[in-house]
């Protein structure tokens, strides 16, 4: 190769470098807010249909994708061995389950986006701008709620999209999603009322998620300074407090013991843990087929039980369409989606991948003890308006050390 292609091939890395990483933040952005700037069309421009949003959803992993797909052959082996399997398991339901390959994409981009073009300085910035962005629209929607409505119509938005059936749509009198009303109370200081808010989420569910990674996170990255962290921790408790996000909350402290314990957790136990949460709840549904469950955690478990003990081979395996509504168990949705052995795959593929350093294992443990609770009560992992952010921020701690020297030496 010649010096002037030479040249022309490093300025090319350069420029994909410096205006692609600013490019990923602002996709995994986009994936946080879509949902909120469709509510908005839907509200006050035109009408917004499943296919509007789901197109919208596949631009943002198509984008983020194109950001990587060069030179990258860890990522064609995992797409290619993936892509095969769910193949295969769609060929022997007999039918091609789009929603199923998009589930594990997401995962799959956003942590290889991090890897190539994030940097924990990167990630830091983003959960700065999330949080406060989280944070601003939720306290806008607590305290001007009517007003807010009129520019946001959350119901509505839900209707149009197919996702609430219209006829039984307004549950809760309010405009709200159902969820955005506590009836019984809140839980995280309870005289700020019924009103859980949902802020660019438009349903409080995923800003407990998003709180989650973003508090697991802020601990992480300023472990060694305990005033900046207390500082930064104020907003996201915040945004727990808006949302009367228990489980987010309680997902998140774990944190403080996780991360001293970090190093003397192999990955054997965090690679058999799923599964035998998996087993305990199938055993509790098949003790209990019968007893009437409530909304509480203790509820959606045994929910959870149940609909496992409902499973037999085929559909645990992956082998026979379920249709079935199994969303509301995390774990029944996973195995009907991908097998008992394409979970084993992926899952195993997640524990065991090498780590870059201490901070980067730190924040895998926390994703597993949040991807293992979580399954339990949802399938809402899979959203892509919190999950590119995680898998972001995963992939920022495993981004090369010297990219920055690198380039700079190639500048020079």
């Amino acid at each position: 190769m010649s010096a002037g292609h030479s040249d022309a091939f490093d300025w090319l890395r350069i420029a994909e470098t410096r205006y692609g990483a600013s490019f990923a933040g602002w996709i995994v952005f986009g994936a946080l807010t879509f949902n909120f700037i469709l509510c908005f069309v839907n509200t006050k421009i035109f009408g917004v249909s499943a296919a509007i949003v789901m197109a919208s959803e596949m631009a943002l992993l198509g984008l983020a994708l194109l950001l990587v797909l060069r030179d990258n052959p860890p990522l064609y082996a995992v797409l290619a061995g993936y892509v095969s399997f769910a193949l295969y398991l769609s060929s022997l339901q007999g039918a091609l389950d789009m929603k199923a390959i998009r589930d594990i994409l997401i995962p799959i981009v956003f942590l290889f986006l991090g890897r190539r073009l994030g940097s924990p300085e990167a990630g830091d910035r983003l959960v700065d701008i999330c949080v406060w962005t989280v944070l601003v629209v939720g306290i806008c929607e607590y305290l001007f709620l009517p007003y807010y409505l009129k520019f946001f119509d959350i119901l509505a938005y839900y209707v149009a999209r197919g996702t609430v059936d219209a006829a039984a749509a307004d549950t809760t009198g309010t405009g709200l999603f159902a969820s955005g009303i506590r009836p019984e109370g809140r839980t995280l200081l309870p005289f700020l009322g019924p009103h859980r808010v949902s802020s660019i989420f438009l349903e409080p569910v995923s800003v407990g998620n998003f709180g989650a990674v973003v508090f697991s996170w802020i601990i992480l990255r300023n472990v060694e300074r305990p005033l900046v962290m207390a500082m930064k921790l104020l907003p996201a408790t915040a945004v727990f407090v808006l949302a009367d996000a228990r489980f987010g909350l309680m997902v998140s402290l774990t944190s403080f013991v996780l991360y001293p314990l970090a190093r003397y957790i192999g990955r054997l136990p965090i690679l058999l843990a799923p599964f035998c949460v998996l087993l305990l709840l199938a055993v509790n549904g098949f003790l209990n087929p019968d007893k009437p469950w409530d909304n509480g955690f203790a509820g959606r478990l045994l929910l959870t039980g149940q609909m496992l003990s409902h499973l037999d081979f085929w559909e645990a395996m992956g082998f026979v369409q379920v249709t079935r509504f199994v969303a509301d168990s995390g774990y029944t949705y996973t195995l009907t989606k991908f097998g008992l052995l394409g979970c084993i795959g992926l899952w195993s593929l997640f524990v065991l991948r090498p780590v870059s350093d201490e901070a980067a294992w730190r924040y895998r443990l926390f994703t597993a003890i949040y991807i293992i609770a979580l399954l339990m009560i949802s399938n809402s992992m899979y959203s892509i308006k919190t999950g590119a952010l995680l898998w972001y921020l995963l992939g920022c701690l495993e981004a090369p050390a010297a990219l920055d020297e690198y380039y700079e030496g190639v500048e020079s």
